[in-house]
């Protein structure tokens, strides 16, 4: 809620900063030129260059997937779901892998015994997803999704669909 209210501002504040350069502009171009006004329309110029950067840096997200999406267009890419991928991460990424486990209903020790399979140690299931990533050198998300697969092969193999593209 606050930052909402911080773009706003911002926003705003940009908006003024534009009608002052133009106040301003206006008097140089009328021959008023005082000090006040250049030195007015130098800040309000600075402040206008300050702004941006943080307005930009409020919506690096959306700038970020801007971006992304523009790169995928021009070299005719698939555009991978950004924002679920981030949540996915943000929410899970300090839970144990023994809470995820739960969280999920999947077993344990079955789950840690198909990873290991798949070169992922887990030398404790108190360690975290970002911790069991790290160890061994996996990004979290397809360590996430291969847990999830695992689980989901265990309990429904009659099924499934077994071709994939993905690997880890």
């Amino acid at each position: 809620m606050n930052e909402s209210v911080l773009k706003v501002v911002i926003i705003v504040a940009i908006l003024v900063m534009f009608g002052v350069l133009y106040i301003t502009g206006i008097a140089f171009v009328l021959n008023h030129p005082t000090p006040s006004n250049l030195f007015l329309h130098k800040l309000s110029a600075l402040i206008i260059i300050v702004l941006l950067g943080v307005h930009a840096w409020l919506r690096r997200c959306t700038i970020r997937k801007l971006l992304q999406e523009c790169v995928a267009i021009f070299l005719n890419t698939h555009i991978r779901h950004e924002e679920n991928i981030d949540f996915l991460i943000r929410n899970t990424k300090n839970q144990s892998f023994q809470e995820l486990c739960v969280l999920f209903h999947c077993d344990v020790t079955f789950l840690q015994q198909k990873l290991l399979e798949h070169h992922v140690k887990i030398e404790h299931v108190e360690d975290t997803l970002k911790t069991i990533a790290k160890a061994n050198d996996k990004d979290m998300y397809q360590l996430f999704l291969l847990m999830i697969k695992l689980h989901v092969e265990k309990n429904c193999p009659s099924t499934l669909d077994t071709r994939s593209c993905a690997t880890i």
